[in-house]
């Protein structure tokens, strides 16, 4: 049997997409398989953005590995595929001196980690890094960044599919089954469309990825935890109170990092996140008590946050390796072979720092599993760089003006919050992988998430859908076929 592909790729997130662009460099038949009608619709969407430095993570582990081999990549990645990256910085803040001691062992932690640009800082130096940022100390990292970790998955799944990989929306797996041909393992990856066959099966399938790794082997013993994070984001009028990361001292749990601050790439502040462990693996709704308890933290970091309009909230959920109640505090990523059916490469656990940690992820898997499987050679006219355009709202008057006058649908605003034009929307809409869905076109243009949440450019990005598109209101949906807009035609 010769099976279609070499490797299958499941999940389209941040590092599935890292490792499909990865992998495109090389003389191999790639598909990335998603489930969601567009990539980076489960934890990768949900991401702070924050580029971690790598002290928060123990010595010797894969996330401190990856955290900060990856920080390192990430510069000439991102100009590479045309996305912007920025070095914020941060403070760790501990509020009195019992917490001081943790900022030193996390010092000590980031040097043994090889972190670069860490410092202890007193409350003169923390005012003048952060004016109204309550603290006694803090811990400063020059290293970290933010990025925006949607635009980001998209590019890297849109540089893939230019160098040569395949990539399935709407394909949920339903079921992996391994067989051994007199030329080696061939998997069989059936989904509810289609059924692929490749040598290689690399399951980054976030949240579901034990249940995945259970698919080709019933006996795989690690199970994931879902652990819910609600956040606050902040309406852009108030970006000048804070233009890097705010953490307080993290529990020492290792549910998380705290309630903290963060500036995003489109101007505006999160708040977040909380730390729920749930039943459910999608349950991303938030609630009154949490919303709350965020606030109450944040203004105890931030005073002058208080009376700052929240224009939305939202959750995402961490794939733990641990509950509370096993005692554990802190779990390594989980990227192993499959004993039980070789050449199916398992990634489990991949949370924080997972973004920051993908383009490092994506290298050690071609070197030490897909190089095991195959004879790697470079393609010759691999496309380094993606082809991109900078938003609208990010150009000087002059560079608004020349763009109008080459092109009148660049004049038209459709999005006022956020100055999105109607040419941005039309471009969205064309992206290479094919997705006509408002999550689509919000991702990539940022339209639909200002001050309005979509009241104003909502009705009429649909009726450009229709006109330009011939998509009537009861085939627009939000994600894909099964979360319509409206049902009965209407909006």
């Amino acid at each position: 049997m010769q099976p279609e592909f070499d490797v299958t790729i499941i999940g389209a997130g941040v590092v599935g997409s890292a490792i499909a662009r990865e992998l495109s460099r090389y003389q191999l038949h790639v598909a990335l398989i998603e489930k969601e009608g567009d990539v980076a619709e489960g934890i990768s969407k949900a991401n702070s953005g924050v580029m971690h430095a790598g002290f928060n993570v123990k010595p010797g582990s894969l996330k401190a590995r990856f955290n900060v081999e990856g920080l390192r990549m990430f510069p000439q990645l991102c100009r590479e595929i045309g996305i912007d990256f920025r070095r914020c910085t941060k403070l760790v803040v501990a509020k009195d001196a019992g917490e001081h001691h943790y900022l030193e062992k996390l010092l000590d932690q980031g040097r043994r980690n090889n972190c670069t640009g860490l410092s202890l800082v007193d409350k003169g130096r923390i005012e003048s890094l952060a004016p109204g940022i309550s603290g006694e100390t803090a811990l400063f990292s020059q290293s970290t960044g933010i990025i925006n970790p949607y635009q980001f998955t998209i590019a890297l799944a849109e540089n893939a599919l230019q160098n040569g990989v395949e990539v399935f929306l709407n394909h949920g797996v339903t079921e992996i089954h391994p067989s051994k041909e007199s030329s080696g393992a061939i998997f069989t990856v059936v989904t509810g469309k289609r059924e692929f066959t490749s040598r290689m099966v690399i399951n980054s399938a976030g949240n579901m990825s034990d249940k995945l790794a259970r698919m080709a082997d019933p006996e795989f013993p690690f199970t994931l935890y879902p652990c819910r994070g609600e956040y606050h984001i902040l309406d852009k009028q108030h970006s000048d109170l804070l233009n890097l990361a705010v953490y307080p001292v993290p529990p020492r749990d290792g549910s998380g990092l705290g309630v903290h601050l963060t500036p995003t790439m489109n101007g505006n502040i999160l708040i977040g996140p909380s730390t729920e462990y749930i039943d459910g693996r999608e349950d991303v709704a938030t609630t009154e008590r949490t919303m709350q308890q965020l606030l109450k933290e944040a203004f105890e970091l931030l005073p002058d946050l208080k009376g700052a309009q929240v224009i939305r909230s939202y959750a995402g959920i961490r794939p733990k390796l641990f509950h509370p109640s096993s005692g554990r505090s802190f779990a390594d990523f989980y990227i192993e072979d499959s004993s039980a059916a070789p050449g199916c490469i398992n990634l489990v656990g991949i949370e924080s720092p997972g973004l920051t940690s993908a383009p490092a992820i994506a290298a050690y898997l071609r070197d030490r599993f897909v190089s095991a499987y195959f004879d790697l050679h470079r393609v010759k006219d691999f496309k380094v760089r993606r082809s991109s355009f900078v938003r609208r709202d990010f150009l000087s008057p002059a560079q608004r003006r020349r763009m109008a006058e080459e092109d009148p649908d660049f004049a038209e605003i459709i999005c006022r919050c956020e100055g999105v034009s109607r040419g941005e929307v039309l471009r969205a809409l064309q992206n290479p992988l094919g997705v006509q869905t408002l999550n689509g076109i919000k991702k990539r243009t940022h339209s639909m998430m200002g001050r309005c949440q979509g009241g104003f450019c909502l009705a009429r990005i649909a009726e450009l859908m229709h006109s330009e598109y011939g998509i009537s209101p009861d085939n627009i949906c939000q994600n894909g076929p099964e979360s319509p807009l409206c049902s009965a035609g209407k909006l």
